[in-house]
């Protein structure tokens, strides 16, 4: 349990589900190289052989194509961390049920982290240059998968060493990619769900106040709880805002008075953050290909932006020409721009 192989093999699945597998059935059944315990026999028959390299060429294929690529990893977000157990457990030379199954859980883990820094890689890489960088970043990957499958099987003390890197870097940096990872996953699933609502035509929205219906009846009264008494809350916003340490989870309620920015915390009480719309000088809402964006500059010239999910745009515009009105009422010299920036999905 101390060799690189089956840890190498497990790294390199959380970023291509079945070419670790596919290589690794035809070094065991034609190579000789490796020897698959007796459990996972199955991995190296025709059958299965046929069926990764099937699967591994149409990975292969669906990386290379900004958004599909997104939602091919989102759908492997699971089998990942399956084909890491299974890539662990295969190339065990113990037959200890116990070692088995703890090295198989490891092994999943470490295909997880591995896939959540490289569906957040590709994420961000989709977002900021619109999917132009996706096929150069997917044939990295591939070499990555392919260099680190041989280094596995023949310099296994080698990958043991970049293994162990990984999981330092891992430890160091795992709240952030873990953030990044929970913020790709509703990032794509918006979309998805987006889409559907498009191909049905579901009526948009009429009233900002609306949102409120799309808000848990918990969560709402929560956020309800950072209201004065007698304000007066017109809508919520739901999305991610920047940090440090990664997206973090934000609602942004529309009051009558002013704004509140109330930041998700793990394990904390969350971080909530007043504006009042004197303060507010410009606010723009952007359109983007898979999520959408609310800018607001304060007279201080510091910028709050709130990314939204594709089905929050109805009441994103709703909101902005919502915030436009109250500055006017609040300071007559405020300024609203709500124009739509970007290709629309």
């Amino acid at each position: 349990m101390v060799s690189g192989l089956p840890w190498g093999l497990a790294l390199s699945s959380g970023v291509n589900t079945y070419l670790p597998l596919f290589l690794l059935a035809l070094f065991a059944r034609f190579g000789h190289v490796v020897h698959v315990s007796p459990r996972f026999q199955w991995l190296i028959s025709d059958q299965a052989i046929f069926i990764l390299g099937l699967l591994a060429v149409t990975e292969i294929l669906a990386q290379k194509f900004p958004v599909l690529d997104n939602v091919w990893d989102f759908a492997h977000t699971l089998l990942r961390p399956v084909a890491g157990a299974i890539a662990t457990g295969a190339t065990l030379s113990t037959s200890n049920v116990f070692e088995i199954v703890a090295a198989m859980l490891m092994g999943g883990g470490l295909a997880a982290a591995s896939h959540s820094a490289k569906s957040g890689l590709r994420l961000i890489s989709t977002s900021k240059s619109l999917g132009a960088t996706n096929f150069v970043l997917s044939l990295g990957e591939d070499a990555g998968v392919l260099v680190a499958t041989l280094l596995s099987v023949y310099a296994p003390w080698v990958m043991l060493v970049i293994v162990l890197l990984f999981v330092l870097v891992f430890v160091l940096l795992g709240p952030r990619i873990l953030r990044t990872l929970a913020y790709d996953v509703g990032i794509v699933s918006a979309a998805l769900g987006w889409l559907v609502r498009w191909v049905f035509q579901r009526k948009l929205p009429a009233s900002l106040r609306e949102s409120l219906l799309d808000v848990p009846q918990k969560r709402l009264r929560s956020l309800s709880t950072s209201l004065d008494p007698g304000e007066e809350l017109l809508g919520i916003l739901h999305g991610w805002r920047k940090s440090a340490g990664g997206p973090r989870r934000t609602w942004c309620l529309l009051t009558t008075r002013r704004l509140f920015w109330v930041e998700s915390r793990l394990l904390r009480k969350p971080r909530t953050q007043p504006l009042a719309y004197r303060e507010i000088s410009l606010a723009r809402h952007r359109n983007l290909i898979l999520f959408s964006r609310v800018e607001l500059l304060t007279r201080g010239n510091e910028t709050f932006s709130l990314t939204l999910g594709k089905g929050q745009i109805p009441y994103a515009e709703l909101a902005v020409r919502k915030i436009s009105e109250l500055i006017s009422e609040d300071a007559p010299g405020g300024h609203i721009e709500a124009r739509v920036a970007g290709a629309v999905m």
